[in-house]
């Protein structure tokens, strides 16, 4: 099982390569067993944010960073299909 701290300083070395705009929220990274091993965890792009789950295998795997690296690079994209991904929260731009 891996730690929420483990996962936290993964998920900021896949961040730091696939766009520094992306902004992990660290309250909402949480281990879940069910209904499969991984961590839920939130992630913001501007104004636009959204609740996501990342495998415990992808994780723990030998090319974890190459394995997060592409999902970061999905969840970007998806975030920045959003209107608020251009804005900061409250607004601002």
């Amino acid at each position: 099982m891996i730690t929420a701290d483990e996962a936290i300083q993964r998920f900021a070395a896949a961040i730091a390569r696939v766009d520094p705009r992306l902004e992990l929220d660290r309250g909402a990274v949480r281990y879940v067993r069910e209904p499969y091993p991984g961590v839920e965890f939130g992630l913001r792009l501007g104004g636009a944010g959204a609740l996501l789950f990342m495998p415990e295998a992808d994780l723990v795997a030998d090319d974890w960073l190459d394995r997060l690296v592409r999902r970061f690079e999905a969840a970007r994209n998806y975030l920045a299909k959003f209107p608020q991904a251009a804005t900061r929260p409250g607004g601002r731009s």
